[in-house]
């Protein structure tokens, strides 16, 4: 039978005090508690612990050679829930996730940011990945999670909305076309437009919403980048259909996003996880963070500040 950590305890604990007493009181059990425990473990060994008198407990080779021993496993017990209470507490972890290069450049930097300040114990890994790429490293446990568009749900995957984004014109806050008290899909085939190319998750959204209003686009520019369709947005070489929440974080203090109506056309980022996969501490509270800093700001419609 193998020894049990509180027979361990009380060998350690009598070991050291030479008497079951002060043994029991350490571990708030009566003296014949710790008594039975060392006879337990002295039968599961198959060997004499303690050679028992009237006036004293005298410890025996056996006892001072595997003293050294069981106090290591109880260390290393202790170390473990010391550990365990770090993570749980968020005072230390590993937080390793995934997101798409759009929310990675938009919206991930100052969260970070205000993350590692609230918890310094944690090292922070944040991989930008192509949208196709957010499922895969999930399900091989490369990551705990991924941050993104999703299409298609597989099975053993689940998702949680993080934020509803729409689709908008971004363009340049003195423009008419930031006058106007609503802007529809008809108004963004009437102006030079500066969209994503073809294949691409938002330029397929773009390309269904037009369709099924018997619209065609014909860009003035298609780009490969969110950032450089913003930047040439900035410059006023037209206007950017992206979805509003990949503005908040570029240096484009002269733009603005208005949503697009009739219809409105929404744009989820996901929580991408394992199907019945609880996440860590230092997970949820990243979740808690971006919840507190990203969807209230949405609500709220406020600059995002730290």
């Amino acid at each position: 039978m193998n020894p049990t950590l509180r027979q361990l305890q009380a060998f350690v604990l009598s070991y050291r005090f030479g008497a079951f007493t002060r043994a029991a009181e350490q571990m708030f059990i009566t003296q014949s508690a710790v008594s039975m425990l060392i006879q337990q473990l002295e039968e599961g060994l198959g060997t004499r612990l303690f050679d028992r008198t009237t006036r004293a407990l005298q410890p025996t080779a056996a006892a001072a050679e595997i003293l050294p021993a069981a106090e290591k496993i109880l260390r290393d017990l202790e170390d473990l829930r010391a550990g365990a209470r770090g993570v749980a507490d968020r005072a230390r972890g590993h937080l390793n996730f995934a997101s798409t290069p759009s929310v990675a450049a938009a919206i991930l930097p100052k969260l970070i940011a205000e993350y590692r300040i609230r918890y310094p114990g944690i090292t922070v890994s944040m991989n930008d990945v192509a949208p196709d790429r957010l499922i895969a490293p999930v399900l091989t446990d490369e990551v705990e999670f991924s941050i993104g568009t999703l299409g298609r749900k597989p099975d053993d995957i689940a998702v949680q909305c993080l934020l509803r984004d729409f689709m908008s014109v971004i363009c340049q806050s003195d423009s008419p076309m930031a006058r106007k008290k609503r802007i529809t899909w008809r108004d963004v085939v009437a102006v030079p437009c500066i969209t994503v190319k073809t294949g691409q998750g938002i330029r397929n959204l773009v390309d269904e919403t037009l369709g099924l209003l018997g619209l065609s686009l014909v860009p003035a520019f298609e780009v490969s980048y969110l950032s450089t369709a913003l930047a040439m947005a900035s410059a006023g070489l037209g206007v950017a259909v992206l979805p509003a929440a990949l503005l908040d974080s570029f240096a484009y203090g002269n733009l603005v996003a208005r949503k697009l109506e009739q219809p409105v056309v929404t744009r989820d980022i996901h929580l991408i996880t394992q199907a019945e996969r609880s996440l860590s501490p230092a997970a949820m509270a990243f979740v808690d963070l971006w919840h507190e800093r990203i969807v209230s700001r949405a609500e709220a419609a406020k600059p995002f500040k730290l």
